[in-house]
């Protein structure tokens, strides 16, 4: 496959993620329990989960079907009763959004903050609730989707879509909608079936970032990388000539260099999407069709 890499050389800046401790122990009593939610007339879904896996798939439906199974696991019985006490779904429905939040120790109820009021405690617990969720809607619906330790995958969706992981990857397949991004430890990886329209922001701190676009791909990109390269696999122009050189053909591939953010240019340009990570390569590849 041909690639232009765009090498980048930044200073590095301090990037704090706050990350829960993902060791386990070995539990002795578990208790598994199946889920199931269906909104109507919802134009967004909203997940704030904790522990465990968020999958959305988009479909001709007309209502956001939820499947789900919460895993509690503990030492003993007692702490599992307790966790079946301590730790809740709140499932909510309000002005057009369909909401899922997990509820307990680790929470301080600030349902209307930036981070649904999480917080974390180093308290020694006996017991741990891990809930899975797969759940179907209709396209256009946008996403808000939240998760701490857990994958967070979406498929066939066009809607917007605002997405933060913490230790898990995030892989988005056959999107057609516009959004942001952002995780801290995971491989993230979207592929659009159709160009972003609007501006778009995918973060990482420890992971490489692959994109895929179609072959008539245009847009202007922004990529940022501390410990790693930049590749794509489209003709690419540079931007803002006072920080980047002229691309150098080396081996029939395209090579910019800059001291900071590399900006290139797609086709005939478009909206700014913007890709950043810290300990990783960022790909920006084309779909063969």
């Amino acid at each position: 496959m041909y690639y232009q890499r765009i090498a980048i050389a930044v200073t590095a800046c301090a990037l704090v993620a706050t990350v829960l401790d993902a060791s386990r122990r070995n539990w002795t009593a578990e208790a598994r329990e199946p889920f199931h939610y269906t909104f109507s007339n919802d134009k967004t879904l909203d997940v704030d989960n904790v522990d465990g896996t968020i999958q959305v798939v988009g479909d001709n439906g007309n209502t956001i079907r939820v499947e789900g199974e919460r895993i509690a696991r503990a030492e003993d019985q007692q702490a599992l009763d307790r966790a079946k006490r301590d730790v809740k779904l709140d499932v909510n429905e309000k002005d057009g959004i369909a909401q899922l939040y997990v509820n307990g120790p680790f929470r301080d109820n600030g349902h209307s903050s930036a981070d649904h009021g999480f917080h974390i405690h180093f308290d020694e617990h006996e017991y741990e609730v891990t809930y899975n969720f797969t759940i179907h809607v209709p396209r256009d619906t946008a996403l808000r989707l939240r998760t701490v330790n857990g994958d967070v995958k979406t498929e066939e969706t066009r809607g917007k879509f605002d997405i933060h992981g913490v230790n898990g990857s995030v892989t988005m397949t056959g999107i057609a909608g516009s959004g942001t991004l952002r995780t801290v430890n995971g491989r993230t990886a979207v592929s659009f079936r159709e160009n972003p329209r609007e501006p778009s922001d995918f973060q990482t701190v420890n992971g490489a970032i692959e994109a895929s676009f179609p072959p008539n791909f245009s847009a202007d990109l922004r990529l940022k990388t501390v410990n790693g390269q930049a590749y794509t696999d489209f003709e690419a122009t540079a931007l803002l000539p006072s920080t980047a050189q002229s691309g150098d053909r080396r081996n029939g591939k395209f090579v910019y260099r800059t001291n900071h953010t590399s900006s290139v240019r797609i086709g005939s340009g478009g909206p700014e999407l913007s890709f950043e990570t810290v300990n990783g390569d960022i790909r920006i590849k084309k779909e063969s069709r």
